[in-house]
């Protein structure tokens, strides 16, 4: 027997390419459990909208 041939970058494009292709069945038992275990999307960090530059000025010691 033969060893397996290792996956290259191009193979990893490939099989992407076809997996997309195929996609998924909205009526397949496998879509269902994927859709019953997704996880929640994670919470937007409020940090993101806030500027950096809002942040420097409060760091920033006020002037004589």
């Amino acid at each position: 027997m033969s060893p397996k041939h290792r996956l290259t970058h191009e193979g990893a494009r490939r099989r992407a390419e076809r997996e997309r292709e195929v996609g998924l069945d909205a009526d397949d038992e496998a879509a269902r459990w994927l859709a019953e275990h997704d996880p929640p999307e994670p919470e937007r960090p409020k940090s993101v909208g806030k500027s950096k530059a809002l942040h420097r000025w409060r760091q920033h010691p006020p002037r004589p």
